[in-house]
């Protein structure tokens, strides 16, 4: 994820002897700075920021800026915490020859759904709990690669976008919708010349 602060708490650590470890994705996608609890480690997440976490396996107390407390069993390896309660977008990204973008296996389900109460079809999902087990490749706020080297024939990539970026997207193809609108009626004008006159001697 882009611009990504790490915490590495030691007491968890200690605490987390023969159970392995846990990596706990904390977003904000808001203007502001925001402060989560896990425990007693009181986490500062920056705007437009991502803080990681690394803790033991097992039951964990978060605490959020307006008190509200949840006991969670954290028993993968990695989460995705959402303390401002925002709406994610998870969709995907196929990478790989045309021939295949029709009838490759896709890793989300088609259905209808609605993001921020728009209405959407596709495969997509939305991510709104508190806390998540992470499910796809890229997060909120990094960049999709424009290429990937692949030993199959196609790869499907799944993102999560937040709202901004999700907005910015819609932009960005529409400018480029219009662009290619525009260039198609250029490559179809006819230029039309006056008739010349001819003089008979």
């Amino acid at each position: 994820m882009k611009n990504i602060f790490l915490i590495l708490f030691a007491a968890f650590a200690l605490c987390s002897c023969g159970k392995g470890s846990v990596n706990l994705a904390i977003d904000n996608p808001t203007d502001h700075s925001i402060i989560v609890k896990v425990d007693t480690l009181t986490v500062e997440v920056p705007a437009k920021e991502v803080v990681w976490v690394e803790m033991g396996k097992g039951e964990h107390l978060i605490t959020l800026e307006d008190n509200t407390k949840t006991k969670y069993n954290f028993t993968q390896n990695a989460y995705f915490l959402n303390p401002t309660k925002n709406e994610y977008l998870k969709t995907e990204e196929f990478y790989g020859s045309p021939s295949f973008q029709n009838s490759y296996a896709h890793k989300l389900p088609n259905k209808k759904i609605e993001f921020y109460g728009m209405p959407l079809e596709g495969n997509f999902d939305v991510v709104k709990d508190l806390i998540n087990p992470i499910s796809w490749d890229y997060g909120p706020r990094e960049e999709l690669p424009e290429m990937l080297e692949m030993e199959e024939q196609y790869e499907v990539m799944i993102k999560l976008y937040d709202l901004n970026e999700f907005a910015n997207l819609i932009t960005r193809a529409s400018e480029e919708a219009q662009l290619n609108s525009e260039d198609s009626i250029s490559s179809d004008t006819i230029s039309v010349e006056p008739p010349v006159s001819k003089s008979i001697n």
